[in-house]
């Protein structure tokens, strides 16, 4: 659980990927490092809610089960465990849920879809949830709920909502625009000084600190900017720079925070929580019950079995080092996994290692595997940085410096003479000998090169921020000719409805582009030699993420915002797969009899299913 932990967990629900197959056991990847939300259990263990799913521990750290989307949740990202009563909900980056836990089981017994909840209370008899860019949500017993009206404050920040309180006769609401009371029906907004007229609040919690007298409606702000504390007397600032969560532990108020740890209240100014764990830097969860607590944020989890025990951190193993997954390339049955923000991962074995070096930049966009007779096989990785290679322990790097038109590199693909070209932020280049030379149309700004492909023909396709370029044969490339030949296809010539392509796809005597907002469209080539039609046929799809189409067999694989999505590429139907640890998907692949999804929220792995 702690720096960079490994999630592989046996999924309890089927996913129709592909739609004509019967679906097996699968598993998901993700990284639980980074705790948002926990609750202690009477057990000694903990319910810890991570970026990649909700996590049950025992006593002593170890991880019993994890669940995620593909379990029934809402979502894989988990904002908030709250207990409510005998019930647990849990808010997910996709709505909420209400669960039972039966041992390692768990079961949703009422989900409620929409916006991130990161709080719940009940009020006057109801239950109140605090959403993120949906404002504050009264739930009835059955349907969705219904919004409560706000009145002042901006209309995007008061709607994200982090904490509701019920706290003297009144249900107050922590937003992003400051602090609300509900009165009438409505929220309105409260002051908190001329210092504090809009800050954005973490957490709430209402009561006293230990030996300060009573409650008197003393309500605990954890702010972006400090910690305040409104009672009779007005409100008061303690600071502590940017805390996440404020609660009582022992009986004394203690605080979460971005650099700081664990804090407690005492004599109106924070301090050093003793025995607070060393390691635990940028907190931002924070919970007690009965002497047992939890602990974590950004630097992992730790415990405490009971009031006056130390803190113990949660064990870990190595593993996925993301769940923003971005890219993946299969060298045969070692798959190469790039993020979007913590560099290149492989998988083999059933093994994961992690790819450290230091000229290799972790803001990852494509991976590419180039086979080599008689050698192993090189890796190529676009990144923002530049464009890298593996080459067994040794890493090369082009930056344009180097050649490259642009610093971020987008795309790649081989061509079937072996050479490599890769899209960039500005145009993009063929790489022969390590030594990289210019690929468009000559005078002219084409912009983000996504995706490159060559075609049945040996013609060149590049997806770019102002459509999609056919150039000249890898042939007349190889011969020297860069620069003519270039057709383009657009808006403006009727082909396509977005100029953003994102992917290309090629297969027999038809090309497949993807566009960002614009779904798929299929060029057909005719006969060999033959012009390219005037035409183009729309599939629809959805909006297609970056190397987001590809074949396998007879079908074509979609990656979108909105899912997985697989047809025959020829008509517009598309089956949408379900169970997914995500809804963004970004990349598809199968390795031998198994199938690789990778999203936003983690890694899929579907193995031996019918290809």
């Amino acid at each position: 659980m702690t720096p960079r932990g490994q999630v592989i967990v046996a999924a309890l629900a089927a996913v129709a990927v592909p739609a004509a197959a019967a679906a097996a056991p699968a598993r998901v990847h993700s990284d639980t490092h980074e705790v948002r939300a926990c609750l202690p259990l009477a057990t000694g263990g903990a319910l810890v809610g991570t970026g990649g799913g909700l996590v049950l521990v025992d006593a002593s750290g170890v991880q019993r089960a994890v669940w995620t989307a593909r379990d029934g949740l809402p979502g894989t990202r988990i904002e908030s465990i709250v207990r409510e009563g005998d019930q647990v909900w849990i808010g997910a980056d996709g709505g909420g849920a209400r669960i039972r836990i039966d041992g390692e089981a768990l079961a949703v017994t009422r989900s409620i879809a929409g916006a991130a909840i990161r709080d719940l209370v009940r009020h006057d008899g109801a239950l109140y949830a605090a959403t993120w860019n949906g404002g504050v949500v009264k739930l009835g017993a059955r349907g969705k709920g219904v919004t409560v009206p706000f009145k002042g404050g901006t209309r995007a920040a008061r709607g994200r909502v982090a904490a509701l309180v019920s706290s003297g006769g009144s249900l107050w609401a922590g937003t992003a625009a400051g602090l609300f009371q509900l009165r009438g029906g409505r929220l309105e907004p409260v002051t908190l000084g001329v210092a504090h007229p809009n800050v954005a609040i973490t957490s709430m919690y209402a009561g006293p600190a230990a030996g300060s007298g009573p409650a008197a409606d003393r309500l605990w702000i954890a702010t972006t900017d400090g910690l305040l504390v409104r009672d009779g007397d007005g409100v008061r600032d303690l600071g502590g720079g940017h805390v996440t969560r404020v609660t009582a532990v022992d009986g004394a108020i203690v605080v979460a925070g971005l650099g700081e740890g664990l804090r407690r209240v005492d004599r109106g100014r924070l301090i050093a929580l003793d025995g607070a764990p060393a390691g635990l830097v940028l907190a931002q969860a924070l919970s007690e019950h009965d002497g047992g607590a939890c602990a974590g944020g950004l630097d992992g989890l730790w415990l405490r079995p009971g009031a006056g025990a130390a803190w113990r951190a949660a064990p870990h193993a190595d593993g996925l080092l993301s769940n923003d997954v971005s890219a993946l390339a299969a060298d045969g049955e070692r798959l190469w996994v790039g993020t979007f923000d913590h560099g290149l991962a492989v998988h083999e074995r059933g093994a994961w290692r992690t790819v450290a070096h230091p000229d290799l930049d972790g803001r990852i966009n494509a991976v590419l595997v180039e086979p080599r007779p008689g050698k192993a096989s090189r890796l190529w990785v676009a990144t923002a940085a530049g464009l890298m290679t593996l080459d067994g322990d040794a890493v090369g790097r082009l930056t344009r410096r180097d050649g490259l038109p642009g610093r971020s590199v987008l795309a790649l693909t081989r061509l079937r003479d072996g050479r490599i070209v890769a899209g960039t932020s500005t145009g993009a280049v063929i790489v022969t000998d390590a030594r990289p030379a210019p690929l468009g149309p000559p005078g002219t700004e084409i912009g983000n090169v996504w995706a490159v492909a060559e075609d049945v023909d040996g013609m060149i396709w590049l997806g770019t921020t102002t459509g999609v370029w056919r150039g000249p044969s890898t042939a007349a490339v190889k011969a020297g000719d860069r620069g003519t030949g270039w057709q383009r296809f657009a808006v403006a010539t009727g082909h396509l409805d977005d100029d953003w392509v994102m992917a290309i796809a090629a297969r027999g005597r038809s090309v497949w582009v993807g566009g960002y907002k614009g779904g798929v469209v299929r060029f057909d080539l005719g006969d060999a030699g033959a012009a390219m039609p005037s035409t183009a046929a729309r599939l629809g799809g959805g909006w297609i993420n970056p190397g987001g189409l590809r074949w396998d067999g007879d079908t074509l694989y979609a990656s979108t915002q909105e899912g997985l999505r697989s047809g025959d590429g020829t008509t517009a139907t598309w089956t949408t797969a379900t169970g997914l640890p995500g809804k963004d998907v970004t990349a598809a692949l199968r390795v031998g009899a198994t199938h690789w999804i990778a999203t936003r929220r983690g890694l899929l792995e579907l193995p031996r299913l019918a290809p």
